[in-house]
């Protein structure tokens, strides 16, 4: 985004305007501006006499809050509120809340803000406050196009339209000093944090900031951030940092993080010192489609132009210690990627590794409503031995941003030597470009990526895109759909250990999709897939696997599969299982 400052009406006379006073500041008009503010360092210890005239709701007789436009003074160094316009101190005057008396400050700095974000509309039985966003208002004879005086008429006529085009351009807020006293000197807002290592403020709607930085040795930093909790656990806007090796959140400011930064409930605040080791680290801020330094659509922070992140340092000379690097491609060392993933889909890819190797991996998915299962998720199993080694569990995701419900992991895993299957899966609703809540601040990433991990990867030792290559294969039935009977022979010449692996359904002590084994000439039934010895096979409940192993004599056999006729391979009616290529039975030589 632009990054701009207002132009505030900031006067340095030197003639009387009230008997014995001269003007210091003065922010007016609000008609095409929702916060103005202005800086000014007292010399000594002064009275200033403030008079404002600002907006509140007319029906909060027992409420403090209901303030529409209204002004604050912050002290410019500690950041805090040193004095602000509320239903206490104000009297009402017409239509406007008024502010008129002396106020004492300290010798410093401080910063004015004057903020009109709404407008209130009461009739005798409520009275809410609606948010005015500017950003909206156009030409009048834009029939295709309505700005947000428009929508006011529209939703309350043209009174409140001409209501608010009078009021707002006389709201203000005005600082006299004592003429006898010195001169005082201005800055522009907000004044810089001393030793500033990085800082994004400012920042409007869909913005992801990603920042990479080094430490080269531990140093304290102070991080200073402004965002918004949305009305259920999660963060609206907000920050978090990892560590580029581990890939590991170092810092977030999650719940128990965070404290109110003024004005609207939701508005939250981090402000603390840690100590960081030294390292590579990324840096992350996003916000989400509302309530932002272009638009609040409820009362600001207390410090609204530092709404975002800032990191500094106590002592000029650590600054040397830490240094800004440009982001890495992140789309590099690609072993599997499944993105994009669209409503009722399961993807796989299958790869190699020729030696013990790091991965990165990081996925999107959605939590369900329960929040302890997710809804579209990735895992990995080993190709070889059907086993599961990594999954998206609920209860290690993050915030992805957006919806609640948008979850991300991003970790480091260690995988043998071998060949894997990366899957994804989805279910019926909220998939790529089908969002039923907002989306995800990285929705191109929804699915799973798996990258070689750590700056000297090699991808020699990757074979990507590879078709499982199943060894010791004796007989084997899988991708089975809904009323099959599928049957297979074969022929042991010799006493043979054997591995079964077998997934089917059942549920309440039967199987409806399972598989046998029958010796060819006894016609005698040697093994038998039961509801008892099988396991959830992840997914729905009613999936159920097998993997044991048995010893067959020499001989002639046939291997059986049949399934009844719903829930079957890529025509599942619940969540289908970990694994669901092998829906099926497959027998395999136990040593081979």
């Amino acid at each position: 985004m632009s990054h701009f400052r207002f132009i505030i009406l900031i006067a340095f006379l030197f003639t009387t305007t009230n008997a014995g006073e001269r003007l210091l500041i003065q922010l007016k008009d609000f008609t095409q501006t929702e916060v103005k503010s202005g800086g000014f360092s007292l010399p000594s210890n002064m009275t200033l006499h403030i008079y404002a005239l600002g907006g509140g709701e007319k029906k909060a007789p027992f409420s403090n809050t209901g303030m529409y436009a209204y002004g604050w003074i912050i002290n410019a160094d500690t950041r805090e509120v040193v004095w602000k316009m509320d239903r206490n101190n104000t009297t009402r005057q017409d239509n406007y809340r008024k502010y008129d008396d002396d106020v004492s400050l300290n010798k410093g700095s401080y910063e004015v803000y004057f903020a009109a974000y709404g407008f209130a509309s009461s009739s005798i039985f409520s009275s809410f406050i609606m948010n005015i966003d500017r950003r909206h208002e156009y030409k009048e004879d834009d029939s295709r196009k309505k700005g947000f005086l428009s929508w006011l008429e529209e939703a309350f006529g043209k009174d409140a339209r001409k209501n608010w085009k009078r009021l707002s351009k006389n709201w203000e807020i005005s600082l006299y000093v004592d003429d006898r006293s010195p001169d005082i000197y201005m800055f522009n807002t907000p004044k810089e944090f001393p030793n500033t290592l990085f800082k994004s403020t400012q920042l409007g709607e869909d913005e992801h900031i990603r920042q990479r930085f080094t430490i080269t040795k531990s140093i304290p930093i102070r991080i200073y951030a402004l965002g918004e909790k949305n009305y259920g656990e999660g963060l609206s806007d907000y920050g978090w940092m990892i560590n580029v090796r581990t890939h590991q959140r170092i810092w977030d400011m999650a719940k128990g993080n965070q404290h109110h930064a003024g004005g609207a409930d939701k508005n939250i605040k981090f402000d603390k010192v840690i100590t960081f080791p030294a390292g590579d680290y990324i840096l992350h801020y996003y916000t989400d489609d509302s309530h932002s330094f272009e638009d609040w659509n409820a009362p600001p922070p207390n410090d609204p132009f530092n709404f975002g992140v800032t990191l500094s340092v106590s002592d000029e000379k650590l600054k040397s210690e830490f240094k800004l690097t440009p982001m890495e491609k992140e789309e590099q060392n690609i072993i599997v990627q499944l993105v994009k993933i669209e409503n009722d889909e399961t993807k796989s890819a299958s790869f190699t590794l020729k030696e013990e190797s790091p991965l990165r991996i990081y996925a999107l998915g959605e939590r369900n409503y329960s929040r302890r299962e997710m809804a579209d998720f990735g895992w990995i199993i080993n190709s070889k031995t059907r086993e599961k080694v990594w999954k998206m569990e609920a209860e290690r995701t993050e915030h992805a941003g957006g919806g609640d419900k948008n979850r991300m992991i991003d970790e480091i895993i260690l995988l043998p030597k071998g060949t894997y299957t990366a899957f994804y899966q989805t279910d019926d609703s909220h998939g790529y470009e089908d969002w039923n809540t907002s989306p995800p601040f990285d929705p191109e990433h929804w699915g799973i990526t798996v990258y070689g991990a750590g700056d000297n990867f090699n991808m020699a030792i990757v074979e990507r895109n590879v078709a499982p290559h199943e060894t010791g294969v004796i007989a084997q039935i899988i991708r089975v759909g809904d009323n099959a009977d599928r049957i297979q022979q074969f022929k042991l010449d010799k006493t043979t250990r054997i591995r079964i692996y077998a997934l089917g359904e059942g549920q309440n002590r039967e199987m409806y999709d399972y598989g046998w084994i029958e010796n060819a000439d006894t016609k005698n039934v040697v093994w038998e897939m039961t509801h008892s010895m099988t396991f959830h096979a992840g997914g729905g409940r009613k999936n159920r696997s097998v993997s044991t192993t048995i010893v067959l004599d020499k001989g002639n056999y046939t291997l059986y599969y049949i399934s009844d006729d719903s829930h079957s391979y890529n025509r599942w009616n619940t969540d289908p299982p970990d694994d669901p290529m092998m829906w099926g039975i497959t027998l395999y030589y136990e040593d081979k």
